[in-house]
């Protein structure tokens, strides 16, 4: 497997492991609470940036400095 695809699947992964803590967390919290949606939407934004972070930045030249 070329080195592109496999930092592709292991950010795909990132982000569906991020996602399913986020749906976890929301679904255990009542429908009657504001911050339900808000750990929704958060999580579904912040889940591309950690698998970015968690799969490419340690890529970049110079990012160990």
């Amino acid at each position: 497997m070329s080195r592109v695809r496999r930092r592709f699947i292991r950010f795909a992964a990132v982000v569906v492991a991020v996602d399913l803590v986020g749906l976890g967390a929301w679904s255990l919290l009542p429908p009657e609470t504001g911050i339900r949606t808000g750990i929704l939407f958060g999580t579904l934004v912040t889940a591309p940036l950690v698998g970015f972070l968690l799969v490419y930045a340690p890529a970049v030249p110079g990012a160990d400095t």
